[in-house]
């Protein structure tokens, strides 16, 4: 089961968090959280006391040593927690977000599958000039085609897809009792995965046949640059 991310809060300690003052101070020690984390993954990451897994971005050891390695976050983990209080926490264990790129630690894991996945990144806009600020330029003729679906139709909105390969990693873990739980399906290779493996750990590499992508709903693009395909929302 894939996770989305904990969702953000202003910190309690903040004046009046709702204010425009307020959101703007949250902003500026949110960015002063993610320098120092940069500085010290820089500092710490990959991390020398546990053993890389293939050529990915995946360390593990033994619970002792993942222990140890995550104490050296915990500072960092804890002011990020500020941020977003629900992170790994009941009833939905949802990570931080991947943009803080701090690793993601998990334990008990009996095997890691690592997979390929034909996937799409989509954003949509409510205007032509949003849109190639953040996607790029077109040609004149794909901007008339698009500026026309939004002149006549004032609910109509743009939707934009980037195709690319999503690298996933399935993990299996034990319960306190030893069963075998279902898997996890983490995107990992921005945050680095940091995995406390168990007696008899198993890895399955399945990344030379990236699996399909279900069918697209999308078709006929109104603009195609290459990168971004541009659709009429539905």
């Amino acid at each position: 089961m894939s996770r989305r991310s904990a969702p953000f809060v202003a910190p309690d300690y903040i004046d009046d968090p709702a204010s425009k003052d307020g959101k703007k101070h949250a902003k500026v020690l949110l960015s002063t959280l993610q320098e120092d984390i940069a500085n010290f993954r820089n500092e710490q990451f990959p991390p020398d006391i546990l053993r890389q897994i293939r050529d990915m971005p995946i360390y593990e050891g033994n619970l002792a040593e993942v222990q140890t390695y995550q104490q050296c976050w915990q500072n960092l983990l804890e002011r990020a927690k500020d941020f977003y209080p629900a992170a790994n926490m009941p009833p939905d264990y949802l990570p931080l977000p991947a943009s803080l790129e701090i690793p993601q630690f998990i334990y008990h894991v009996q095997r890691l599958h690592l997979t390929k996945t034909r996937a799409k990144e989509s954003k949509s806009f409510g205007s032509v000039g949003a849109l190639t600020d953040k996607c790029g330029q077109y040609t004149d003729d794909e901007i008339e085609r698009m500026t026309a679906v939004l002149d006549n139709d004032e609910e109509a909105r743009l939707v934009a897809h980037r195709e690319f390969i999503d690298l996933r990693a399935y993990v299996f873990c034990r319960d306190s009792k030893g069963e075998m739980l279902e898997p996890e399906r983490v995107r990992f290779y921005r945050t680095g995965l940091i995995v406390h493996a168990l007696p008899d750990f198993k890895i399955v590499d399945s990344r030379q046949t990236p699996r399909k992508r279900r069918n697209d709903a999308y078709n006929n693009p109104l603009a195609d640059n290459g990168v971004w395909k541009i659709y009429r929302k539905k």
